[in-house]
C-alpha cells in the first residue's frame, strides 16, 4: 500500500506495524498498520494486556485516518494505532469482538463521518436520527489537510515490528 506523495509511513508490508518516532504526543509508541492487519494486531494488543481507551476518525486528502487509543493499566504505557483508509474505502473491520468496549467508538465514527465497521453487531447512529443520512463531520473535498500537514512524524519511521513481536 505505497502511494505517492504520502511519504514512508505507507510503505507497511502485511504483518508488520510501522513504529513512528513520537516526539512530544504523549505515546510510548505509535504504529501504522494496514486495515487488513487490524484484527491481528488488537488481538496482540490485547494479550499484551492493552485496554482500549478510544478511537477516533479524521477525514483528510487521503482518505480517512482511523486512530485507536491504547493503555496499558499497570504501566501507564500509552499507544495510538493508526489505519489509514484510502481510494474510496470507507469500511473496516470491527474491533468489538476483541474489545466490546469498542462498539460505542465504533458507532460514533459511523455517525460522523460515515465509516462501516464489518461485523458489527448493531452498527446505527449513537445520537443523530437513523432516518436521517448525514454524517456531519465530512469534510468539504478543498478543507481537506494532507497526512503529511496533520501527522509530521509520519515521515519519521524508526522501525518495522513484526505483529507477534509488539510487546517485547
Amino acid at each position: 500500500m505505497t502511494k505517492e506523495g504520502l511519504g514512508h509511513v505507507l510503505e507497511v508490508k502485511p504483518g508488520f506495524c510501522a513504529l513512528l518516532a513520537t516526539g512530544k504526543v504523549g505515546y510510548k509508541k505509535q504504529l501504522f498498520i494496514l486495515p487488513d492487519d487490524l484484527l491481528n494486531v488488537v488481538k496482540h494488543l490485547d494479550e499484551c494486556g492493552y485496554a482500549l481507551e478510544n478511537i477516533t476518525a479524521l477525514e483528510i486528502e487521503e482518505g480517512f485516518l482511523l486512530v485507536y487509543h491504547f493503555n496499558q493499566w499497570n504501566n501507564g504505557e500509552k499507544l495510538a494505532l493508526k489505519v489509514l483508509l484510502t481510494d474510496g474505502v470507507k469500511e473496516i473491520d470491527s474491533i468489538s469482538d476483541v474489545y466490546p468496549g469498542a462498539l460505542w467508538h465504533e458507532r460514533e465514527c459511523f455517525d460522523f463521518f460515515g465509516i462501516v465497521f464489518k461485523n458489527h453487531s448493531n452498527l446505527i447512529p449513537l445520537l443523530l436520527d437513523p432516518k436521517e443520512n448525514i454524517h456531519p463531520l465530512l469534510k468539504a473535498k478543498n478543507k481537506r489537510q494532507p497526512l503529511a500537514a496533520i501527522m509530521p512524524e509520519s515521515e519519521k519511521i524508526e522501525q518495522y515490528i513484526k505483529i507477534e513481536e509488539l510487546g517485547k
